[in-house]
């Protein structure tokens, strides 16, 4: 298909501005016409072209006698005995989200995770072009404001150890009627090593790496060859089910509630229902395992995990098993999965697990944003379901027998306030998580504590290192990592301290303060990244030094009223049957209405 230049200043580009890995495109446009948007990507060619073809361009040019050289659309027009123009040749083309604001402007957003289906945009140039109802088409034209600063936005996102990169950067040419005709340009780029060389070669950085990649390769190829011969003989009947996480040896949290909600339905009746639980992200595992967990999951229909797997990546599965992910976290600030896209430990652009999945599950339907970004998937993928894990939660009988259970174990807390610190975890994953104790004087948590209060140390399970805590320092500072659920620590914690994690998420349920202890807040921001400002949107106090918490614990200021005003904006639908929808829109399939 060719086409001509339509570049309008009647559909122009008026803002861009970056949301981590959603671009924003702002586009003022003159008509009151619903408009569609769409990305096109385009060749160009300066071929001989038929005759029409050639007339046709001659229409949209100023003077068709005179040479126009620009680098788009409709480029250059001669009238020449060969009858030569310059014309795009139009790819490919994929629809841009866009809803219309107040002010009249479209705000096209482009998740860059997932701009072309599941994928990201090819190598190559792209325009946005705006559609009306009717099929007129228009190019849409920048701002010269916007042109003005087009290098600044530009993005470069590595990944790879920065041996590769995903760019994405901004251009423009002169238009007819010197209107600047807005240009996308997306790239795949790899680390040339022979730049000098007239002729490089995109290639393995090392020898040793191209070894692994090699090995890797085969390894890949034997588990996908046996997951489809297994398959093969083990024909989809729609009644297995599978609970799987690969990060932990039991099955927890939101996996778990469903797992139980299963079997209190009788479930298990009609159904083969099976679990596998292993640690297997960052841990070397034999080929038993291996084998054991390939050929159980050749044979499910339905597979719920809640957690990274990317046992996913070696190899697609059939079109007849559903993958679920119930993800076990709600809404904090640190950024993952594609989130952190162009950071240190970002995701490959393909072959991730998470572009696997069938439906991800979420807490509310304002997750949905935030989860969409994680996974760089499609939104239609995700089901506002509810949060499993926080199906009677608030209910009194499992409170009280929960207490009475904890403080038979712990006889020595009870009738004292508990100070629960969740932190998360610092560096880049499971391999090289850590937390940095020596930010907490523990001396004074101490003297704080004094005989009506308990410090309790809940680290992150990536944290292998726990505290060091001195005897003298136990009657008040104790380290309660083990325990199996957060979630149950929440009903004897009278205060929560944290920081990036999702921990409060679930906690502002029980509308208790939260203290933030953020002593690296704005290199957090900068580096590992943050779904959204800190500071501004915290529901709770923020400190960013230790000094700072310690006036706030004894001062008693939590900035408690945003604990109240976070209940209401994100948990207005619950109600405590996530796990029933569940089963009953997914595996019973009796309707998708959340």
């Amino acid at each position: 298909m060719e086409t001509f230049d339509t570049t309008s200043d009647k559909f122009a580009i008026t803002d861009i501005y970056w949301e981590r890995i959603f671009l924003h495109m702002m586009v003022t446009v003159e008509t009151k016409e619903e408009v569609r948007f769409v990305l096109r990507r385009f060749t160009q060619s300066h071929d001989k072209v038929p005759r029409e073809v050639y007339n046709k361009a001659m229409h949209v040019v100023e003077d068709p006698m005179v040479e126009k050289v620009v680098n788009g659309t409709v480029t250059m027009v001669k009238r020449t005995p060969n009858k030569r123009v310059t014309v795009n040749t139009i790819k490919e083309e994929t629809e841009v989200l866009s809803s219309r604001g107040e002010d009249g402007r479209y705000d096209c957003m482009v998740s860059i995770a997932a701009a072309n289906g599941r994928s990201f945009l090819n190598n190559g140039n792209w325009q946005l072009v705006a559609i009306l109802p009717d099929g007129e088409e228009h190019i849409c034209s920048l701002a010269y404001a916007v042109a003005e600063k087009k290098d600044d936005l530009s993005r470069v996102f590595r990944y790879n150890n920065n041996h590769m990169a995903y760019t994405l950067t901004f251009d423009f040419y002169n238009s007819k009627n010197g209107v600047l005709s807005f240009l996308m340009r997306s790239h795949f780029m790899i680390d040339n090593q022979k730049w000098a060389k007239f002729h490089s070669l995109a290639e393995a950085m090392t020898f040793k790496g191209k070894m692994k990649k090699l090995r890797h390769r085969f390894v890949c190829m034997l588990i996908n060859a046996y997951y489809h011969f297994v398959r093969f003989f083990a024909p989809k009947k729609g009644n297995r089910i599978l609970f799987m996480t690969e990060t932990k040896n039991y099955l927890w949290g939101n996996l778990k509630a469903v797992y139980d909600r299963v079997n209190e339905r009788g479930l298990g009746e009609d159904y083969v229902i099976s679990t596998s639980a292993r640690v297997a992200v960052g841990k070397h595992q034999g080929i038993k395992s291996w084998i054991k967990t390939i050929t159980l999951i050749a044979k499910q229909d339905y597979i719920f995990v809640d957690d990274f797997v990317p046992i996913f990546e070696l190899f697609h599965l059939d079109k007849k098993t559903r993958l679920i992910q119930l993800w076990h976290a709600g809404e904090g600030f640190k950024a993952v999965g594609f989130c952190r896209f162009g950071k240190k430990g970002s995701p490959f652009p393909a072959g991730t697990c998470h572009k696997e999945y069938t439906n991800v599950i979420t807490a509310s339907k304002k997750l949905i944003h935030v989860f969409e970004e994680v996974f760089g998937i499609e939104r239609s993928a995700f089901l506002p379901y509810g949060m499993p894990r926080l199906d009677g939660f608030l209910d009194e009988n499992r409170i009280a027998e929960f207490k009475e259970k904890f403080y038979k174990e712990h006889p020595d807390l009870e009738g004292k306030k508990v100070i629960l610190f969740a932190p998360t975890y610092r560096g880049t994953g499971q391999k090289t998580a850590y937390y940095p104790y020596e930010e907490l004087d523990l001396k004074q948590i101490y003297e704080y504590c004094g005989e009506d209060k308990v410090f309790l140390f809940k680290m992150h399970p990536f944290v292998s290192h726990k505290p060091k805590i001195p005897e003298d320092y136990r009657d008040r500072i104790q380290d309660i990592s083990s325990y199996p659920s957060i979630n149950d620590l929440y009903y004897i914690t009278d205060l929560l301290i944290t920081d990036y994690s999702s921990a409060f998420f679930e906690y502002a349920l029980m509308k208790r303060p939260v203290l933030f202890f953020t002593y690296d807040r704005e290199r957090y921001e900068l580096t590992r990244g943050v779904h959204r400002p800190v500071k501004e949107t915290a529901p709770g106090k923020v400190c960013d030094s230790f000094d700072e918490m310690m006036k706030a614990l004894y001062a008693e200021d939590f900035e408690a009223e945003k604990i109240e005003q976070f209940v209401k904006d994100n948990f207005g639908d619950y109600d405590g049957h996530a796990s029933d929808r569940i089963i009953d829109h997914i595996i019973l399939e009796k309707g998708l209405n959340a």
